[in-house]
């Protein structure tokens, strides 16, 4: 049989090389719906390697009463060469399947040069067993079938839609009929005027969209144009449906299955209880409905067009059914499919509590995923009445808004309707669902910087689950596991360590409960994390090596999950002294840092890991380039805060600038930290005295880390006073602290000269330290103070109580010029400009007394 070539055929190098790979098995079955151009493309490939059709033949099913090993054998009887001949299969459908099982096996068997090629709508048994069966089978699938954009475009050229190939190709979906009926339409349509209708890209719907995969641009006649080929393309698939001559009920049934994207066998059940079984296969047989490629046994696929033509034609008309089967749908997703077609579904019924429901029991997966990805373009839809009214759609878009790093006002917008919606909403609510809405409003304040409302709500929240049954409990389903965990964070970035980390631990508890604890470990790391940084090292390293460490050192983990457990290895790193491994963990920290709630502490790591290496300066002018660009960045809530001003604290001291570390230190607003911090500041410029007594005026601080550094502090200060009665109590404190704890770092921030006592001395007492003996810190010591005058001293100590040059030269008995001058030279050599830095620099390097020793009688 020879085969002439048509006009309308466009040959595609890409499908060619798909058939030339799946040749070289014995069976290729070529799958897929009506309407595809398989038929059209095997002939054409078969065309082009063999124009005179000698090695090959082409067998149609037309309800032959021969049976087909008779048409085989009178095939391969007239062809030049029988054991190498290639024959093409069509029609075949599943009434011949045991035939044609058996024919391909024999014929595979008996002849392994010959070559057999199925053209089908149906999933044959010949796919099904392909793997059990002892002869190759190769498929392409029905998505190959399908026009690319660059096709597409080929295949238009000349015409007046030859500027919307990509349009059409995705509105399409490339199937070739659709494209050839749009092409033969516009034939007789007036085309717009416009030359460049496709002349740039266009920003995306939403900003939480790519722009890669944003359409051309096009003007309003262009579309109007557009949209005109696309309903004519539609009025055709619409006559071409009616003329199936359907059986009565079935085209009813076949509108309802067209809700959902894919169909599988369960949710049929559901979607259409009274369907009679030999439906769905008479469809299949016309290539209406198909096999999908990613489950061909139990799920069907309608052609999108198609679907479009039903639910408009026949079920839209009807909206509360439309509706119900769109929440039967989105049930059917939510617990045994895709969390993001149930979003979709959901929002199409329209119901948004059963979207809300959707991102409550799918809220892990929201932040990476096909659900964060796509289902935030969803809910970027929704007007701001719906918003306020349901909270959990607010905070999550707020949550897709701050993950872009560009849209900080529309991020706090959002955040301050969640919260208020949530104040409102829970009101009245069941016990679960108000804890719900305590829990969005507390994170809502949270990633809004308002700590201390997000520790009080946190706080309500923690109460009314402690007061719930359990079988309340149990309402909340498995997000009361990382329910708990955020209300954690809340407390925790309010500064409320102990109580976040109680409320952790019930986290982890309730993960547990739900048997979550065995999928990714989060609510463990967040714990981890807690314990890092109040200086329990021993513990949160034991929590990590259970936690999946493999799971979480992959870069491609989700950055904002992974944040928890990178954060505590690199604190138990750098403690336990392995430094390499700390940088390669702060590798892996630095991914996505910038769209990062946890960013503060990567900013501190960094500090860390910098003085430790000998490279504070950079990491200072980077330190003060985030400062200053703060904007830029997600809120800081007050812990956060807190981070920064320690990790700016340390860098100004590991450069030599005692004035600024002290300065920072006096913004910390934890007592505990800004005391640790001004010895830290002392011990560097010598005053030991004044280290001694910051550490007694600390008390005996909660935390491990707290009591470790001010161990360190207090021996280093006793050894520069040269206290050798009360240095081995000292260093042993310090010893025991860090063989409980696991603590060691805060001996590598000592200054130089100090560290080096504290070794020295650790060796003539044979106590063990966790640190290297040979180990030279990189803070510097020593730091020189101003030398001032006897009378550059007097006018210094003036400017405490006056900043009057007449009242300090008639107290000192000299002019006001003379007191000008040496105020001129105070200010030069304490390198400021004026009288509040001046003081400022004085107290630090104890020229006057501090603010703190001013107080004490």
């Amino acid at each position: 049989m020879k085969w002439r070539q048509v006009d309308d055929i466009l040959p595609r190098p890409r499908l060619d090389q798909l058939l030339d790979r799946a040749a070289a098995s014995p069976v290729v079955i070529a799958r897929a719906p009506r309407g595809s151009g398989k038929r059209t493309a095997v002939r054409g490939w078969l065309s082009r390697r063999d124009p005179s059709a000698g090695k090959w033949s082409w067998i149609e099913c037309r309800g032959n009463t021969d049976s087909l090993d008779e048409l085989l054998a009178l095939t391969y009887a007239k062809a030049e060469n029988p054991e190498s001949h290639l024959v093409v299969l069509v029609g075949f459908s599943r009434r011949y399947d045991e035939e044609l099982l058996q024919a391909v096996q024999r014929t595979a068997l008996q002849h392994p040069g010959r070559r057999i090629v199925i053209v089908t709508r149906d999933y044959l048994e010949v796919e099904r067993h392909r793997t059990l069966l002892s002869v190759g089978v190769s498929v392409i699938p029905p998505h190959e079938f399908r026009f690319t954009a660059d096709e597409t475009a080929q295949y238009l050229e000349g015409t007046a839609l030859a500027d919307f190939a990509e349009q059409l190709a995705n509105g399409l979906c490339g199937t070739p009929q659709l494209v050839r009926m749009a092409k033969l339409r516009a034939e007789t349509m007036q085309g717009p005027r416009t030359s460049d209708v496709a002349a740039r890209r266009s920003w995306p719907v939403s900003p939480l969209g790519t722009s890669a995969s944003t359409p051309l641009e096009l003007d309003a006649e262009a579309k109007d144009f557009l949209a005109s080929v696309h309903r004519a393309v539609e009025r055709d698939m619409k006559l071409m449906l009616e003329g199936e001559g359907l059986e009565p009920g079935q085209l009813d049934f076949l509108a309802v299955i067209s809700v959902p994207t894919t169909l599988p066998a369960p949710l049929l059940a559901l979607l259409a209880t009274g369907h009679v079984e030999r439906w769905l296969a008479d469809l299949e047989g016309r290539g209406l409905v198909y096999r999908s490629s990613r489950n061909p046994d139990d799920e069907y696929c309608l052609h999108p067009v198609l679907r479009r033509v039903l639910k408009r034609v026949y079920l839209e008309p009807e909206p509360e059914r439309l509706a119900a089967l769109h929440r039967l749908s989105a049930g059917y997703e939510m617990t045994q499919g895709s969390s993001f077609r149930a979003l979709r579904h959901a929002l199409e019924a329209p119901d948004f509590q059963l979207a809300s429901d959707v991102l409550r029991m799918h809220a892990d997966e929201y932040l990476e995923g096909e659900l964060g990805t796509r289902g935030s373009v969803l809910l970027d839809d929704l007007p701001l009445t719906v918003l306020a009214r349901y909270p959990l759609l607010a905070i999550c878009l707020a949550v897709a808004y701050s993950s872009t790093g560009k849209f900080k006002l529309k991020t706090l917008e959002l955040l301050a309707l969640a919260a208020a919606g949530a104040r409102t909403v829970g009101r009245k609510a069941p016990p679960s669902d108000r804890l719900i809405m305590i829990t969005v409003e507390s994170v809502a304040l949270r990633l809004s910087g308002i700590g201390e409302a997000s520790v009080r709500s946190a706080r309500s929240g923690i109460a009314l689950y402690r007061e719930m049954s359990p079988g309340q409990r149990d309402g909340i389903g498995p997000f009361e596991g990382p329910l708990l965990i955020q209300l954690a964070l809340c407390l925790h970035a309010g500064g409320v360590d102990e109580e976040a980390l109680i409320v952790a631990e019930m986290g982890v508890a309730a993960d547990q409960r739900h048997h979550r604890g065995g999928s990714d470990h989060y609510a463990e790391t967040v714990q981890a994390y807690f314990y890092a940084l109040n200086g329990d090292i021993r513990r949160a390293s034991v929590i990590l090596a259970e936690c999946l460490p493999e799971h979480w050192s992959n870069p491609a983990a989700n950055h904002y999950f992974a944040t928890p457990h990178r954060a505590a290895a690199f604190l138990c790193a750098m403690e336990e002294h392995r430094f390499d491994d700390a940088a390669r963990w702060m590798e892996l920290l630095r991914i996505e840092q910038h769209n990062n709630e946890f960013w503060p502490s990567i900013r501190l790591a960094e500090a860390l890991l910098a003085v430790i290496r000998g490279e504070p300066t950079a990491s200072l002018v980077r330190m003060q380039g985030y400062l200053l660009r703060e904007r830029e960045q997600p809120v800081v809530q007050r812990f956060g805060r807190q981070m920064l001003i320690t990790a700016s604290c340390l860098l100004n001291l590991a450069v030599g600038d005692a004035s600024q570390a002290f300065k920072a230190a006096t913004k910390l607003s934890d007592e505990t930290s800004r005391l640790s911090f001004q010895a830290r500041v002392r011990l560097a410029q010598g005053d030991a005295a004044e280290v001694l007594r910051l550490c007694t005026a600390m008390g005996v601080p909660v935390q491990p880390r707290g009591r470790f550094e001010q161990a360190v502090l207090v021996l280093a200060a006793t050894l520069q006073q040269n206290n050798l009665k009360a240095v081995g109590g000292a260093l042993r404190m310090v010893a025991a602290l860090s063989e409980e704890y696991g603590l060691g770092l805060a001996l590598n921030l000592l200054p130089a000269p100090d560290l080096e006592r504290v070794l020295t001395v650790a060796r003539e007492m044979r106590i063990e330290l966790k640190i290297d003996p040979n180990a030279v810190s990189n803070i510097p010591g020593g730091l020189g103070r101003a030398v001032l005058s006897s009378r550059e001293l007097a006018v210094l100590g003036e400017l405490v109580s006056t900043g009057s040059a007449a009242e300090i030269a008639e107290r000192q008995f000299v002019s006001v010029n003379t007191v000008k001058s040496q105020l001129r030279s105070i200010y030069r050599k304490l390198g400021v400009s004026d009288r509040a830095s001046a003081l400022d620099v004085a107290r630090v390097q104890g020229l006057v007394l501090s603010r703190d020793a001013e107080t004490i009688d």
